[in-house]
């Protein structure tokens, strides 16, 4: 089966560039949004994932709040964010703050972290060389932190001499942490510590292949990973017919373009203004994980316009009726063996266009719960 996620930025809705100093907007925009992803535990999807970003157009600075109040509101879906970016975060507050939440969820919290973008770190001054080591120190202290009410750590940027940290997390039967990957090292760090993966952005036999080396990381560890420990995000636009949403996402892209364009504008500036320019993974993705991260331009390189947008593959959007859209996901599922989904939708769209998104949803989850990833959908 592919399990359906909701991948959600709390974004103000429509095509229009927000004011964001207009309150009543962002008023508004937290109402409906809080309300539609309410609604989707009664649409069948599996549970809904936050994002965390911060300082440019974002209202999801701190994405552990909306999963405390969507807790309140929900009863079965899961509940998490994709992930926590652990360089913002003092360690032992992330901590105690997630095991808050996982009981607020009573037990249904996903535990997602990701390592950032570089233009949110420049924005603050956090050296680039810190990220990687912030990353992977704050993953050190939570696992330690989960082994004894007393915490002893010591390390670069953290460090406590037995420490009691309270809540204790719950213990739940099932693997619930996630990390955002983009290469096949990062996957293979996955791996070894036990997480689940997803992806965006990439195409499905470039994300297939980082996929393998976590299969292939995971056996070296004695550990059995299958479809349900991958997921890929996808942006996905539906219709009542497959024509109708092919044109509704062209329409939506060219708004989506503008607003992407006058959002990254101060961003480019300040890496122009900084001298810095973006590694090939960055450039390639609009994105990146702990091992891609912008570092001082090099006299030597072709000199040339610093990149103005986010270049992602074609196989990132998806458009059609319930039934091809069904199609598509089990077609990329099955090339990078994912069990999961986590559909997010174009910023451009309208309240009333994510409305009927989303009730178009559940004719697609049922065809894709009978889908067998290794194998295709049964007739």
């Amino acid at each position: 089966m592919i399990k359906v996620w909701n991948f959600a930025f709390n974004h103000v809705p429509g095509p229009a560039i927000p004011n964001y100093e207009d309150r009543e907007l962002v008023q508004r925009a937290f109402n409906f949004n809080m309300n539609l992803i309410a609604s989707m535990e009664k649409r069948g999807f599996e549970g809904v994932f936050f994002s965390e970003h911060h300082f440019v157009a974002s209202l999801s600075p701190n994405p552990n709040l909306l999963v405390a109040t969507l807790a309140a509101r929900t009863e079965r879906m899961k509940i998490g964010v994709m992930g926590n970016v652990l360089p913002f975060h003092t360690p032992f507050r992330l901590f105690e703050d997630l095991a808050m939440l996982d009981y607020l969820t009573n037990g249904r919290l996903e535990i997602g972290v990701a390592s950032g973008i570089p233009p949110e770190f420049l924005l603050v001054k956090i050296p680039q060389d810190e990220i990687r080591p912030r990353f992977a120190e704050t993953l050190d202290f939570l696992a330690e932190a989960e082994k004894d009410l007393f915490v002893t750590f010591n390390g670069q940027f953290t460090n406590m001499d037995d420490v009691p940290l309270m809540p204790r997390p719950r213990k739940e039967a099932r693997r619930r942490h996630w990390m955002t990957i983009y290469s096949e090292s990062s996957c293979r760090d996955a791996a070894r510590r036990d997480f689940k993966v997803c992806t965006g952005f990439q195409s499905s036999a470039a994300a297939g292949a980082a996929f393998d080396a976590y299969r292939d990381e995971a056996a070296k560890h004695g550990r059995d990973v299958g479809p349900d420990d991958i997921g890929i995000r996808r942006q996905v636009v539906l219709g009542d017919t497959h024509e109708e949403a092919v044109q509704l996402n062209q329409e939506l892209k060219d708004g989506a373009i503008e607003r992407i364009e006058h959002t990254y504008k101060v961003v480019f500036d300040r890496f122009e203004k900084a001298g810095l320019t973006q590694v090939s993974s960055i450039r390639s993705s609009g994105i990146a994980d702990a091992s891609a991260v912008a570092h001082k331009a090099d006299p030597k390189e072709k000199k040339g316009p610093a990149p103005r947008g986010i270049d992602v593959s074609d196989e990132e959007f998806i458009s059609g009726s319930p039934a091809t859209v069904a199609e598509q996901i089990v077609e990329q599922c099955r090339i990078m063996g994912a069990g999961n989904i986590l559909a997010y939708q174009s910023t451009a769209m309208n309240e009333t266009q994510l409305e009927k998104n989303y009730r178009l949803w559940e004719q697609v989850i049922p065809i894709l719960a009978k889908a067998d990833v290794l194998g295709g959908v049964p007739a």
